[in-house]
């Protein structure tokens, strides 16, 4: 048995294993990297079979449960679906990235889905809004890269410049959210948030202006309707793996939002009814 925190744990110091390796391996033919990444992530979705629920000094701010659990191993398998389309990707990438010698910069493109796949990871255990915009942030900037990665290419470069630009707009919306909230009930922890509107002594007015705020930041970052507009032109100019992953494991943060105020599961709605 390993602690749920060990699998985040595992794939950050993969990712960080990958950029050094990049950094000082002589070798042209970066796939290597990508296939060790793929094996390693297939090892953890089955050692995530035998997870505990062992949170320790973190418990504040992360759970560990069987929905918490599912939505990992859904990181970790797109992840894994998105590193195997990158390798086939190898050719175009090199069309459009300026490099003094072959193969250069495809080592970080294997790995940021990496700490993509962490950041997706944390967001499923989150129950703190640090954390929550922490692990929200992780995903975000990763991407922020990936889609403008082939810089010859002036739709990539175009596509990376409007999702930085509403990205940011979109985390302004989700931060001052959580400053309304913690202005009015004093707390980021969502059980004792809950715990705090129970009691009523929080108005209702600027509590819910702080949700609606929230619920706007996640709709622009998951593109809900109306916050989709930019959808067309990110996906068109976003390499096809980076594509993939925006329009499947980009939706988890939400789907996996513990929060309670925008998952469709059964488990949030009824954390949501506690608000």
């Amino acid at each position: 048995m390993i602690s749920s925190i060990s699998l985040e744990t595992a794939v950050l110091i993969l990712g960080i294993i990958m950029l050094l390796m990049e950094s000082f391996s002589k070798s042209e033919d970066k796939r290597g990297l990508a296939r060790m990444a793929i094996a390693v992530l297939l090892a953890l979705v089955g050692f995530s079979f035998f997870a505990r629920a062992d949170v320790g000094n973190l418990a504040p701010f992360y759970i560990a449960d069987p929905t918490a659990l599912f939505f990992k191993r859904i990181a970790l398998l797109t992840t894994i679906v998105v590193l195997i389309m990158a390798l086939e990707y190898k050719d175009v990438l090199a069309k459009f990235i300026p490099s003094a010698t072959p193969g250069a910069g495809l080592g970080e493109f294997y790995s940021l889905p990496v700490f993509t796949c962490a950041g997706l990871m944390f967001m499923a255990s989150a129950v703190d809004f640090l954390l929550i915009f922490v692990s929200l942030e992780l995903v975000t900037i990763s991407f922020y890269i990936l889609v403008a990665y082939m810089r010859r290419q002036s739709a990539s470069l175009e596509a990376g410049v409007k999702y930085l630009i509403l990205g940011a707009l979109s985390t302004g919306f989700f931060v001052y959210g959580i400053t309304w909230i913690f202005g009015v009930t004093g707390q980021t922890n969502l059980e004792l948030i809950r715990q705090v509107v129970a009691a009523g002594h929080v108005p209702q007015a600027p509590f819910l202006f702080g949700v609606v705020l929230i619920l706007v930041g996640l709709g622009f970052k998951v593109a809900a309707v109306p916050f989709q507009l930019w959808v067309p032109d990110v996906y068109q100019g976003a390499p096809t793996p980076v594509t993939a992953f925006l329009a499947s494991a980009r939706k988890l943060p939400v789907s996996s939002c513990s929060c309670g105020c925008c998952s469709p599961s059964s488990r949030l709605r009824a954390r949501a009814k506690r608000f």
